[in-house]
């Protein structure tokens, strides 16, 4: 009761002040807006009296002089906002200035640094870690700009489009000159593009490239061939040049094969031909096969693969991209000892052509992409005799392709895969498929399946993958699904159904 009766008293006071409050705000109203000394003139139209006139005007006088007071009161409180207002945001940039000192990004490591930087430069619109690119990261403070030109990496990639307006002058000459300083004695990566005989300015940037050619590691060429010439000068050598890409649209110039011939490190080469009806692979070329580990090639003839296949050493891995056949070409069987195989192309002749002509007994990882028969595939493992690790493939316009795909998973040569890819073209999980998988019946040591291009109903979709996941751990380790999937199928939670196994 006691407790009560305060906490009433405690509310009293309370109240008698909010009114005495409001009391004194409705008095200090009425002091600044005084009443009218004639309010039922307001809300007629009758004609004033001289009396009342002058009331009027005597009133109309008080009440702009009262204004007037107001008016420098209200300045004098703007005055007061304004400097409130500039000592808050001094305040609040002292507070942000001291942030900074002891942000997260400013007690980075170097080496962490400039590994960011890196990654930034590298993932820039910019041509890749070009001089206007890292001018913004130079540009930040003393302590970035110390850390970029300390850093030779930074500086290793040449992208240049040669000849062109921002090649002329002495200026690009320095650029290139000043960036090939800061980058030694780090190796270099070389991306050039030149569609024309070079001209004097272009000549003067790429002998000042190719001052530096013992530091090339990795080149890509899209260049005329009349541009090889320069590249096989007396005392231009590449003794790290290990990986390079070729694009051709006409006939290999014959300097092609003597540059070829001055790379001993040379391991991992991509050629592209333009589709150009005229441009094969000559002969000249066949040494340069058997020294590399990758190769690519693109836009080749069926022709040219055959007799380039046979050359490769054996663990070479070897890609073939939109390759075509030609018509009057008579084609005999082919042996390669390569051991990882990937086929890309939308001419079923052309895969059927290939498949029909090669034998691979040493092949452990394929993929294959495209227009092709089922039974021409199965065809040409039997012949090879090989057995499969790693498969990935992608069969379109196949209205059985399910059935199909479980026939070749079923054959001896599928029988250790462990890393199998399949490519669905958008279509959902077939239910023939979803259920063959979940079984240890086939490819029973399988532990990455991945599924490309998937899509359907998202509960058929969810289940079938949990249903593969379920029927087979603990062996499966990784399901990698297509990024087209929708969203709320990215986080298909089947974690639990392989315990502690990583699924993605």
């Amino acid at each position: 009761m006691e407790g009560h009766s305060l906490s009433e008293n405690n509310k009293k006071p309370s109240s008698l002040g909010q009114h005495w409050d409001h009391a004194k705000a409705q008095h200090s109203h009425r002091k600044i807006v005084p009443a009218s000394p004639c309010p039922e003139l307001l809300v007629t139209n009758s004609v004033p009296s001289d009396v009342q006139i002058k009331e009027i005007q005597c009133f109309i006088g008080s009440a702009e002089a009262k204004i007037s007071v107001i008016d420098d009161q209200i300045a004098q409180m703007q005055r007061t906002l304004d400097r409130l207002g500039s000592r808050r945001v001094e305040l609040q940039d002292l507070v942000q200035s001291h942030r900074s000192v002891v942000s997260t990004i400013r007690r980075l490591p170097t080496d962490i640094l400039g590994e960011i930087f890196s990654q930034y430069l590298s993932a820039s619109r910019s041509p890749v870690h070009s001089p206007e690119a890292l001018s913004r990261v130079v540009g930040v403070c003393k302590r970035w700009r110390t850390i970029v030109l300390a850093s030779p990496l930074l500086w290793c990639h040449f992208s240049l489009a040669i000849p062109v307006e921002t090649c002329r002058g002495s200026t690009k000459l320095q650029q290139i000159s000043l960036q090939l300083q800061r980058s030694a004695p780090a190796a270099l990566s070389i991306d050039l593009a030149n569609d024309r005989p070079l001209n004097s300015s272009g000549i003067r940037v790429a002998d000042l490239l190719l001052t530096e050619s013992r530091r090339w590691q990795n080149v890509h060429l899209n260049i005329h061939p009349s541009c090889y010439e320069h590249f096989t000068a007396p005392g231009i050598e590449f003794p790290m040049l290990e990986k390079l890409t070729l694009l051709f649209y006409g006939p290999l110039p014959e300097h092609t094969t003597l540059f070829l011939g001055s790379l001993p490190a040379l391991t991992d080469f991509t050629l592209r031909l333009g589709w150009h009806e005229l441009v094969r692979i000559p002969s000249t070329l066949d040494f340069i096969w058997a020294q590399l580990r990758t190769c690519t090639l693109a836009e080749c003839c069926t022709a040219d693969i055959l007799h380039v296949l046979p050359l490769f050493s054996a663990g070479t891995r070897v890609c073939l991209r939109y390759f075509s056949r030609m018509e009057d070409a008579q084609l005999a069987s082919v042996h390669t000892v390569v051991s990882d195989l990937s086929l890309h192309c939308h001419d079923q002749g052309a895969i059927h052509t290939l498949l029909d002509a090669l034998t691979a007994p040493y092949l452990k990882r394929f993929s294959i992409a495209g227009t092709f028969s089922i039974s021409n595939l199965v065809a040409f493992l039997d012949r090879s005799s090989c057995v499969l690790t790693h498969l990935n493939i992608d069969h379109r316009n196949n209205p059985n392709y399910d059935t199909d795909l479980l026939t070749l998973l079923g054959t001896p040569y599928a029988c250790d895969i462990v890393d199998l890819g399949i490519g669905l073209r958008f279509n959902p999980m077939p239910q023939k498929l979803a259920d063959a998988l979940a079984t240890r019946d086939i490819i029973p040591n399988l532990c990455t399946l991945a599924f490309q291009s998937l899509r359907g109903r998202q509960r058929a979709t969810e289940d079938g993958l949990l249903k593969i996941c379920a029927g087979r751990r603990p062996v499966l380790q990784s399901l990698w699904l297509s990024r087209s999937l929708p969203q709320d199928m990215a986080h298909i939670e089947v974690g639990r159904w392989v315990g502690s196994r990583d699924i993605h």
